[in-house]
């Protein structure tokens, strides 16, 4: 359930991404050509058609390749995440360990004291 939301989301931010640049793309190409636009006939149109289509199909695989990055990204950072929590835990278990041999020939030398104290 989880797993087709995020897609979702990185869909929506890609979409997001990567319209602003197109729309960026095409105000700076109309700018540039509005003296070839002047015209309106019809082979004007139908070729109007064929480059809206054409960018339609180019935004959404951009859509999806971006979408795809930045899923990566995030599983990346998670993995590298719980693998930084992973070897801290471990880290913290070597420690613990280590106090609990530390303590336990603590206990040995205080019982080998009492030992010796009782012997004498």
């Amino acid at each position: 359930m989880i797993r087709p939301l995020i897609k979702i989301f990185f869909l929506a931010k890609a979409a997001v991404e990567v319209g602003r640049e197109r729309v960026e793309d095409c105000v700076d190409a109309l700018t540039a050509r509005a003296t070839e636009y002047k015209s309106s006939g019809s082979e004007k149109v139908s070729e109007t058609k064929d480059k809206v289509r054409e960018v339609a199909n180019e935004v959404s695989q951009h859509v999806w390749q971006r979408s795809e990055i930045l899923e990566s990204q995030v599983r990346e950072k998670i993995r590298r995440q719980v693998a930084d929590f992973s070897l801290g835990a471990l880290g913290d278990s070597t420690e613990i360990n280590e106090l609990r041999a530390e303590i336990a020939t603590l206990r040995a030398e205080i019982a080998e004291l009492k030992q010796m104290k009782a012997s004498v």
